[in-house]
């Protein structure tokens, strides 16, 4: 990259490059460019959310063999899903840099470099999924009905694998050209594309009643459609992301430099989601009430979740942005502003959920044993609250600064070293239950809270080469 004059480069935090924020007086702006970037990305993670509970409650409307199978086949669309979230947290680096030097054309070849790697990966994803989905199922212990409907509602959703990626890559592309409206926007046409369609195909007044066969074309019907709307963004361009109008070959150095952020991200989810099913042992061997609880319990505790991942996207974007402009002072100043915003509103929710579990979890469920057990896990939520805002504030700015394989060791280390083992004593060898296992939760986002915030605080993540 040609050397550029510091003294003339943009300010990270103004996006467009037109104001700059005085060092010492960050003031309303810097809290109106957080929330501008935060709050359409906690929305888009919502409409996330509604697109699986949506499936999951027209295939409860369809039986328990389809319940399951959606079940089943979320299992391995969540671990194909890990790696083009790799890809997309390499791209939000990658970008926010060059957005950040204010080289527009650079943006853009790693965006397209990124939206290619994805569509080969997708590809790759799709026929792993046909080809080994009925297998994996069976080793699963699934009942031959259960795979049998597995198999088909994942081999319809796989086709469109290649779209998801592109859909995946394309928002982080654009998160990190400080764009989170549009990725926001592109996925509610999705829920609401999701929801129209599985209605059409399986609801009560359906003519067709395709089964668990139409969940799953409604799901890569809307996710297809929209990738195509993401590709209809790009190819507009904006002031800071311009993709090159030429049909483009793969330019291996651009890809390893996504792949070398991005792939520790990946490692991350995935050791993340198997040490989750770790933990799903030790809850499962407390009784068939605690288990409900606690699946009720996290469902309860994801709307907190939210803010949390907003300035998580906030913090990661501005971040890059920041050291792409040779101005990592702006970026440490909007991570912490995020982090003040991020313990406010999680502390609060929180509180609420904590003070309302009892009237939360009994929406889900008339079961007394279930409500109370559910009940003492969400007083634990208040606890948990600012650890998590730590964590995910300043483990988004990290990533964004491409400092992808400190939070990888740090995030394998602490949940297998430190949730796993505490959640076990306390549950199992004190005999604390539920709140043992999700006090288990506490310690573990506690230990990544410290050991993510003495990381920013050295600086270290400033020198990070992408």
């Amino acid at each position: 990259m040609p050397h550029r004059d510091v003294k003339r480069a943009p300010s990270a935090l103004g996006i467009s490059w037109k104001a700059r924020i005085h060092p010492r007086a960050p003031g309303t702006q810097t809290i109106r460019v957080v929330l501008q970037l935060a709050g359409p990305a906690a929305l888009e993670q919502l409409l996330n959310i509604v697109v699986d509970w949506t499936d999951a409650y027209l295939a409860g409307h369809l039986g328990t063999v389809a319940l399951a199978a959606v079940g089943l086949s979320g299992q391995v669309i969540n671990l194909v899903a890990a790696f083009f979230g790799a890809l997309g947290v390499g791209a939000t680096a990658l970008v926010a840099r060059a957005v950040g030097a204010r080289d527009p054309e650079q943006a853009g070849r790693i965006t397209v470099q990124a939206l290619l790697s994805a569509g080969l990966l997708g590809i790759g994803g799709a026929l792993f999924a046909l080809l080994s989905g009925p297998a994996l199922f069976r080793g699963l212990g699934a009942e031959p009905a259960v795979e049998h409907a597995a198999a088909t509602y994942l081999g319809w959703v796989a086709l469109s694998f290649p779209a998801m990626a592109v859909l995946f890559v394309g928002n982080a592309a654009l998160r990190g050209a400080g764009d989170t409206l549009t990725p926001m926007r592109t996925w509610a046409v999705v829920v609401f594309t999701n929801a129209l369609l599985a209605w059409a195909l399986v609801g009560p007044w359906s003519p067709w009643h395709v089964g668990v066969a139409g969940l799953g074309m409604a799901a890569a019907c809307a996710r297809a459609l929209g990738a195509g709307l993401v590709l209809i963004r790009l190819w507009q361009g904006t002031s800071v992301l311009r993709l090159p109008h030429r049909w483009p070959g793969l330019e291996w150095g651009l890809v390893r430099r996504i792949l070398n952020v991005g792939l520790p991200a990946g490692l991350e989810q995935l050791l993340l989601q198997l040490a989750l099913l770790q933990l799903t042992g030790v809850i499962t061997g407390l009784g068939t009430a605690a288990y409900a609880a606690h699946q009720v319990g996290l469902r309860v505790m994801s709307l907190s979740f939210l803010p949390g991942w907003g300035f998580a996207v906030a913090a990661s974007t501005l971040t890059g942005q920041a050291l792409g402009a040779r101005r990592p002072e702006e970026g440490k100043r909007a991570a912490l502003v995020a982090l003040l915003l991020a313990l406010g509103l999680m502390g609060s929710l929180g509180l609420i959920l904590a003070l309302a579990g009892p009237l939360l979890v009994a929406l889900f469920t008339e079961d007394p044993a279930v409500i109370a057990q559910g009940t003492a896990a969400l007083r634990i939520t208040a606890l948990i609250q600012p650890v998590m805002a730590v964590s995910f504030v300043f483990s988004g700015a990290l990533r964004g600064a491409g400092d992808t394989r400190y939070t990888l060791l740090v995030t394998a280390a602490s949940i297998w070293m430190v949730r796993l083992p505490v959640a076990a004593l306390l549950a199992h060898g004190l005999g604390w239950g539920l709140p043992g296992a999700w006090l288990g939760m506490f310690a573990d986002f506690a230990v990544r809270a410290l050991l993510f915030g003495y990381r920013f605080r050295s600086g270290a993540w400033q020198r990070i080469r992408v």
